[in-house]
């Protein structure tokens, strides 16, 4: 039987890897957090592009996707599909490792 001296090394480095993995994993959420709100923007963006076609094919009839969106007038950035592509390139590069 073991005494309660203190952690055994063993039991020391997996708790020092534990630590490293959650803080890595804080650093994965917080990107994934700033890629899904940059994939919110750009969702708004195309609703809002896509209303305006609608309405461009339609003159007087109000789009339900003008409606839906709501996103017109909030001054949403242009989409930048190269950033775009570069940011999902960034998430699946995710490291994924085992002790």
């Amino acid at each position: 039987m073991k005494t309660a001296e203190g952690p055994t090394p063993n039991l020391a480095q997996t708790l020092e890897w534990l630590r490293k993995e959650l803080a890595e994993m804080q650093i994965q959420d917080q990107r994934l957090l700033l890629t899904l709100r940059h994939l919110q923007n750009v969702l708004e963006e195309l609703r809002a592009q896509s209303a305006h076609w609608e309405d461009a094919r339609s003159p007087g009839a109000t789009s339900p996707i003008r409606v839906r969106a709501g996103s017109e007038g909030r001054g949403c950035q242009p989409v930048s599909l190269r950033g775009l592509a570069q940011v999902l390139r960034r998430e699946e590069s995710r490291r994924s490792s085992l002790p």
